[in-house]
């Protein structure tokens, strides 16, 4: 199974990329437009997310769902690989369940995509944009 082009989540690493940036490195970089490899892993997205008190969430989701569709960071076939600890779930949305100190969450990280996500295998799903 290989990376395609657009947004590969993936609970392992499928292929070496050009480089890795943390979630938050990751989101400011698109942010301000600035330029991204054409092959990017972000990693720690899940801990980002489960850091955000639970009635936030939704509303952090939707700012990271902006952030993405309005950046010119990512044009033409770029190929980002979203590396998650934790499981992949299908439910309404594409989640990641995950567990921390506050015990399990269910993270809706399909609701980043303007696609939602198709899975291609159990630890990896996939949305163009």
């Amino acid at each position: 199974m290989s990376l395609r082009p657009g947004y590969n989540l993936v609970t392992d690493p499928i292929e070496s990329t050009d480089a890795e940036l943390g979630a938050l490195s990751f989101f400011r970089r698109v942010a301000h437009d600035r330029p991204v490899e054409t092959r990017v892993t972000v990693t720690g997205l899940e801990t980002l997310l489960y850091a955000v008190a639970d009635s936030e969430r939704e509303t952090v989701v939707d700012d990271l769902h902006e952030t993405l569709r309005e950046t010119d960071s990512l044009d033409g076939p770029q190929v980002v690989q979203f590396v998650f600890d934790g499981r992949l779930v299908d439910a309404d949305v594409l989640s990641v369940d995950v567990d921390g100190d506050r015990g399990t969450a269910y993270l809706p990280v399909g609701n980043l995509f303007v696609e939602s996500p198709n899975r291609v295998g159990a630890a990896h799903a996939f949305a163009r944009k």
